[in-house]
C-alpha cells in the first residue's frame, strides 16, 4: 500500500452525510476524461478499481497519485496484479484499487482473497500477470469502506466466496458496528436479483445505496445487467445514480449520497 493518506486534515461532516463514488476506471488510460468526470462529481470519497501505477498502457502514470494531486485529495493505493511486460526500468507495473478522499484515510489494508482463479490469470498469454484479487479496506469520513474488484473469470457462486471473506473481515470486533460501504466492480452475472452475491449482502442487512434495488440499471458499456454496486450498512441511503460518462472507461461511475 502506498499513498498520502492524511496530507489534507479536514474533519468529517458534522451531519454525517457523505457522497461516495465507485468506478472501475479501466486502468486510467483515458486519464483526462476520468479526471474531469471525477472533478465534476465533487464527491467526498472515491473508490476506484483497475487503477494503474507504472504501466505502459496508461503512460506509466501513478494514476491514483495524479488524480489526487489534480483534485486536491488524500489517497491510498493497493496493488492487486503485476502486469508482466508492461513495466520500464525495472519498476513493477501494478494495477489495483485506490481510495481518494477529502478526509484523512486511516487503517488502509489490502485484504487478499483466499479464493482465487489463479490459473486463469497466471497462464493467460494475452494478459500475463501475477498476484490475486483483493479488497482495499480503509476508514475515511467516519465510514469503513471495502473497495473490491471481484473475480470476472468465474461464476457468482465463486464470487460469493470472495464476498464472504469481506463479510467475515467486517465482523471483527473493532469493525462490526461501524458504518460500512461494500463497493466496487462485483462482476455480477446476468440475473443479479438471483445472484448469491446480492442475496447474501441483503440477508446480512446491507442496502443498495443507489436508493432502490434495481437490477435493470446499466453500469457498464458491454453488459445490460449491473456489474457495479454500492451497498451500505449502519447508515441510510439518500439518493443515488449511475452517471454515463462517455469514452472514459468501459464502466460507468456510481454515485450515492448516504448518511
Amino acid at each position: 500500500i502506498v499513498g498520502e493518506p492524511s496530507r489534507i486534515d479536514q474533519a468529517p461532516p458534522a451531519d454525517g452525510r457523505l457522497t461516495v463514488v465507485s468506478w472501475n476506471i479501466a486502468q486510467g488510460a483515458r486519464y483526462e476524461r476520468v479526471r474531469d468526470a471525477l472533478a465534476a462529481m465533487d464527491a467526498d470519497v472515491y473508490l476506484l478499481q483497475e487503477v494503474d501505477m507504472g504501466v505502459r498502457r496508461s503512460d506509466y502514470r501513478s494514476v491514483a497519485k495524479d488524480l489526487a494531486d489534480d483534485l486536491g485529495l488524500n489517497w491510498v493505493f493497493a496493488g492487486e496484479f503485476q502486469e508482466i511486460g508492461q513495466s520500464r526500468r525495472n519498476i513493477p507495473a501494478i494495477t489495483g484499487q485506490a481510495v481518494l478522499s477529502r478526509y484523512p484515510i486511516r487503517n488502509a489494508f489490502a485484504l487478499p482473497f483466499e479464493n482465487q482463479a489463479r490459473l486463469r490469470w497466471n497462464l493467460d498469454p494475452f494478459q500475463p500477470r501475477r498476484g490475486g484479487r483483493m479488497a482495499l479496506r480503509a476508514e475515511s469520513g467516519g465510514v469503513l469502506v471495502y473497495n473490491a474488484h471481484i473475480e470476472s473469470a468465474r461464476d457468482d457462486r465463486f464470487r460469493h466466496k470472495q464476498i464472504d471473506e469481506m463479510l467475515s473481515d467486517r465482523l471483527e470486533p473493532e469493525r462490526a458496528d461501524l458504518p460500512v460501504v461494500f463497493a466496487g466492480d462485483f462482476n455480477t452475472g446476468s440475473v443479479p436479483d438471483k445472484s448469491p452475491i446480492v442475496r447474501c449482502l441483503i440477508d446480512e442487512g446491507f442496502v443498495d445505496a443507489l436508493g432502490a434495488f434495481d437490477t435493470a440499471r446499466r453500469t457498464s458499456v458491454h453488459h445490460t445487467q449491473p456489474l457495479d454496486w454500492i451497498f451500505i450498512r449502519n447508515m441510510a441511503p439518500q439518493q443515488g445514480r449511475v452517471i454515463e460518462v462517455p469514452k472514459a472507461s468501459d464502466h460507468f461511475p456510481l454515485e450515492a449520497a448516504v448518511s
